[in-house]
């Protein structure tokens, strides 16, 4: 097959698009669960349906998403919400509906057997494997046997992180060659916000003036007990003038709920100096972040962490444990802790709390390093990646 291409221009990004049309299916089931899985997929939809007005998509959902309108996009809603029945749904389905489709993209790590057109599989993090003991045994199986299938019959997959493409080399053996690293993208709504915005923010949510901020599923993997051992370790030992508060952003992840925080708290007596708001409004995240005197991501493991380049993008100075993506992700512009210790946590809080130069140096630090993840370079990787592996089948396949 030959084809002729053309050149467009999108926000300074040149890309190429076959004249001719693809059908294009992407999976992205499950996405109605608030989390970076769900952030990142938005954003690179939103990306992808701003570069790319040539191609037809069809997104399978599992709830509408409004946001996603586009004159050559359809959405696909699944009957359920129950993440059983829609993996059983899917696997029934698509087979026979994608019979006509070129390519299908499955951007949350799961697929589907027996389907005779090439597949992309999106890999965020083998977390379950890594730290197995944060999660089901049902879980645990299905990466070990049918995920690691589901890669090695993929034609790409795509990592979001060096550390997960390495992972996936480690844990299931797949070609390096058929693996392709794109950093995904973080909202252009990620920018230090007003004061007013931040004063208005935190007035809706009676925060103080002075707080520490995590933002992110309240689940075991995040190692949140930790955050609230530490705070309660630097505002009794290391700083008993502090008056500012720990604010948790997110709800529980029912797969994973870390039901130990609420004992935590009422033990260290910090019933009003931990505040839980639940999840929160999207166009609320940048303001919480600008408002935070630091960020704090003490995970056990991340893929790639889109709340660290949020919070660096919102001029936030970033305390991480260095687990898995982190170091890749923040660079030199985030303090990573020696240790995932209460007594190195504190420590790390009391010296980018009390120094104001070194506050404001991891502020500027910060900009700078999220920059690499605002420009949109996830739409157009992904798009050149769709182009060549329908090529190159339809080359295999004339």
């Amino acid at each position: 097959m030959t084809s002729s291409l053309h050149v467009g221009q999108v926000d300074n990004l040149s890309y190429e698009v076959d004249n001719l049309p693809y059908k294009i299916a992407i999976e992205a089931l499950g996405i109605h669960d608030y989390g970076g899985g769900r952030t990142a997929t938005l954003n690179l939809l939103g990306n992808l349906l701003a570069l790319d007005r040539e191609n037809h998509y069809l997104v399978i959902l599992s709830q509408p998403e409004p946001g996603l309108l586009a004159r050559n996009l359809q959405q696909m809603i699944a009957p359920t919400k129950n993440r059983f029945l829609m993996r059983a749904w899917a696997q029934a389905i698509l087979p026979f509906k994608l019979r006509q489709y070129d390519l299908v993209h499955f951007v949350k790590n799961l697929g589907v057997f027996g389907l005779r057109i090439p597949t992309i599989v999106t890999m965020y993090d083998l977390t379950t494997l890594i730290h197995p003991e944060l999660f089901p045994r049902s879980d645990i199986w299905y990466w070990r046997h049918i995920q690691k299938n589901t890669l090695r019959r993929a034609n790409q997959v795509i990592a979001i992180s060096e550390t997960t493409r390495q992972d996936v080399r480690t844990h299931f053996g797949v070609d390096p060659a058929k693996i392709s690293l794109i950093y995904p993208s973080i909202h252009p709504r990620f920018r230090p916000s007003p004061i007013e915005r931040i004063a208005e923010t935190r007035g809706r949510y009676n925060l103080p003036e002075r707080y520490l901020l995590h933002v992110g599923r309240i689940d075991r993997k995040n190692n949140l007990r930790l955050l609230i051992e530490a705070f309660a370790h630097y505002t009794w030992l290391l700083d008993q003038s502090y008056r500012g508060a720990l604010v948790i952003v997110g709800g529980q992840y029912p797969k994973s709920p870390d039901l130990s925080l609420d004992p935590a708290v009422e033990r260290l007596a910090l019933r009003d100096r931990v505040i839980f708001t639940g999840r929160v409004p999207d166009a609320d995240l940048p303001a919480l972040y600008s408002g935070a005197q630091a960020a704090v991501i003490p995970s056990h493991h991340e893929g790639f962490c889109l709340v660290a380049a949020e919070a660096m993008a919102c001029g936030t100075p970033l305390i991480a444990n260095p687990a898995g993506a982190i170091p890749e992700v923040t660079g030199d512009a985030a303090w990573l802790l020696d240790e995932p210790a209460v007594e190195s946590l504190a420590s790390a809080m009391c010296e980018v709390l009390s120094n104001e130069i070194l506050g404001a140096r991891m502020r500027e630090a910060g900009i700078e390093r999220a920059r690499r993840y605002q420009n949109k370079d996830d739409a157009w990787l992904t798009l050149q990646l769709y182009r060549n592996v329908i090529l190159n089948e339809t080359t295999k396949n004339p």
